[in-house]
This record gives C-alpha cells, structure tokens and sequence, in this order.
C-alpha cells in the first residue's frame, strides 16, 4: 500500500497583475521618433468631419459645381477620383484614431461634363507607415509598445479599366517575350 500524497494548497490568494496603459505623452513621443512626422503631420492636420456626415457622401453625379473664389472644395472632394475619409479605431494601438480614405465612385469624373466614366476606376492609394502596437506584456506595471509596419488608404486615383481584349493581347505578347529571351525562366520574380 502506497503512503497517502499530502496536497500543498497555498492560502495566499492570487495576485491579478494589474498593468496600466503608458501616459498619452510618451506615447506621442515615442510615435514622434519612428515617424519622423509623416502619418502624425497627416493626423493632426486633417480636418475630419462627424462620422454622421460619412454616411451621405456618395459618388457626385452630373457636373462640378462652380468654383466659387469665397469657398475652395477641398482637395478630396474635388479630384476625378473624389475620396472621403472613414475613421478607424483601435484601442490597442498608437494612434488610437486614423483617417483612412475611401473612393466615393467606383469609375472616375472624367467625361465631358464631369459626369462618372467607368473606362476609368478610382483605386486607393496606400502609404506605409508605423504605429505602437500595444502587446500583452507588463513591464513595471505598464503595457508594452512594439513597432508595427503597416499601409493605410491616404487618398484616391485613376487607373485605366483595361478590356478583357486588352488583357489578353498583352499577355500573349509577354509570353512571345519569354520565348525570345534566351535563359528566361518561367518561375516567379522574387518580388511576388
């Protein structure tokens, strides 16, 4: 018969790690240095509009309205590829809030009276940049930032919709090419 196994249980209750959020202070300091001011000149000097608005902006139809020397249209509203911005918010992250643009037509205001042109279509256009990502860790009660690398939708432009037609004619020309150039190999480029 085997000895009875006594159980430790210990009487001190567990301690919860209580780790608190950096001061917003340092955090701006911190962003300031890995950003060297590009998406931080972006954020701070965007006028950006109650989120109610968002909802009713939608591709202009018809003609630009006329400039007018009193009020100047903003940038965004007045390109071939109008844009609006949408506000994104993430509580583990520095900046909390960032602007991120996106396209109001799926073509673009270029024909003849400014009205949408769908042989054209408004792409995003995309900046890398960095922000604080807040990890789970705890170090002297305070939560830990790392980098993290990350694109954000800035602004809107126009690309060529291409035909089918299109497509297909430069694809069988981009396969005679590789048949001529001696050496040529048919994987992937290093950059995909």
């Amino acid at each position: 018969m085997q000895p009875a196994q006594t159980v430790k249980v210990s009487k001190r209750p567990l301690r919860t790690r209580i780790c608190a959020d950096r001061p917003e202070e340092l955090l701006e300091q911190l962003y300031g240095r890995l950003t060297a001011g590009m998406l931080s000149a972006f954020h701070h000097t965007l006028q950006l509009e109650p989120q109610e608005k968002d909802h009713n902006i939608s591709c202009p139809t018809g003609g630009r309205p006329a400039n007018d020397k009193k009020y100047q249209i903003p940038i965004n509203l007045n390109s071939v590829s109008p844009w609006s911005y949408r506000i994104s918010y993430d509580p583990t992250r520095y900046p909390k809030y960032i602007p991120e643009a996106y396209c109001l037509c799926k073509g673009c205001l270029t024909g003849a009276y400014g009205e949408e042109s769908l042989r054209f279509r408004s792409t995003p256009v995309f900046m890398p940049t960095v922000i604080l990502r807040r990890t789970t860790s705890c170090t002297g009660g305070r939560y830990v930032y790392t980098e993290d690398y990350v694109t954000i939708p800035v602004g809107c432009t126009c690309v060529p919709e291409h035909d089918k037609e299109v497509k297909e004619v430069n694809s069988s020309i981009g396969k005679q090419a590789g048949k001529l150039v001696p050496g040529h190999h048919h994987d992937k480029p290093a950059s995909e």
